[in-house]
């Protein structure tokens, strides 16, 4: 598909064409590993200048395949589907996906770097991703500061516009998050934990997180198999949301072909263990009736338990 695409140079003067098939391999080269672009120009013996043109080629291609790899489930068939995988972890009806963010940490930029410090102290680039059961993205959005809480770049997201405009959540579907997200009619919190819970409610919380929890894996994947996202160096900030755009559409690639690596199955397990830390409470202004917005919840803790 690369090759016959019009990324690839196709004229026949100056130097040696790098192929397709070379093209992307180095691109997978270099996200899955930290080598820098010295040592990755000897080992596909190109030049450090042919290397950074050739991952931006690749990451450019990849990012004109968005809406074919990162789709949002549409039609009854599809999110019928989906609901009912998430409905088989743990009995929660009616979810389409389970969303999060996780911060993809980078060099001090050199404009306004105090925006992108986030809480834990260093400085980092929020990807936000909505998960099926099956840890394949639905939906992302990147490139806000580190700074930001989870709740504030999600109102800052297309996701929140267009659920307030379209009909994304037909038949009184939802997504679900952790307790940095706000109740809405379209997505559904745990309970926020203040010492007074009932055992049933304690219970739902359990149920949310253990269904949730596909996120947390996704994104465990996620920089488990492309390891330059634990830390990237690069100096322009406005590519660092397009290289880890494209590796998420990687990532979809991957699980839709069934491709499972075994060497990072304990990098998923200790990405999950460590996120506990990242929920807290936030209020969140919005401008519905509040009934609406504590049914939506009630009802799906009905479902799970009904009198």
């Amino acid at each position: 598909m690369l090759q016959q695409s019009d990324f690839i140079p196709s004229h026949f003067s100056g130097m040696r064409k790098i192929s397709a098939e070379w093209s992307f391999l180095i691109f997978l080269w270099y996200i899955a590993n930290t080598e820098p672009l010295r040592t990755l120009g000897d080992r596909f013996d190109v030049s450090v200048s042919s290397i950074f043109r050739v991952i931006h080629r690749v990451v450019e291609w990849l990012l004109s395949r968005l809406d074919e790899e990162i789709k949002w489930p549409e039609g009854n068939d599809a999110i019928l589907v989906t609901s009912q995988k998430f409905e088989a972890k743990r009995g929660i009806k009616k979810c389409i996906g389970a969303i999060d963010c996780t911060h993809i940490a980078i060099r001090q930029p050199v404009d306004h770097p105090r925006d992108y410090c986030n809480r834990k102290r260093f400085f980092s680039i929020v990807l936000q991703g909505v998960v099926d059961a099956d840890m394949k993205f639905t939906n992302i959005y990147c490139g806000e500061p580190g700074s930001l809480h989870d709740a504030r770049v999600l109102r800052r997201s297309l996701l929140y516009d267009t659920a307030h405009i379209e009909n994304i959540f037909p038949n009184e579907t939802c997504i679900i998050g952790d307790s940095a997200y706000p109740s809405l009619p379209w997505l559904v919190p745990p309970f926020r934990d203040n010492g007074h819970l009932t055992a049933q409610q304690s219970e739902f919380n359990f149920l949310h997180s253990s269904t949730r929890m596909a996120v947390k894996r996704a994104f465990g994947y996620l920089k488990g198999r492309f390891r330059r996202l634990r830390f990237l160096e690069l100096l322009d900030i406005q590519f660092i949301p397009k290289l880890i755009t494209a590796a998420c559409i990687m990532h979809n690639i991957t699980i839709k072909e069934n491709d499972e690596n075994e060497f990072f199955v304990n990098d998923i397990n200790d990405f999950v263990d460590n996120a506990a830390d990242d929920n807290y409470e936030i209020n969140l202004h919005v401008n519905r009736n509040r009934n609406e917005i504590i049914d939506r919840r009630m009802q799906m803790f009905c479902e799970l338990f009904p009198e």
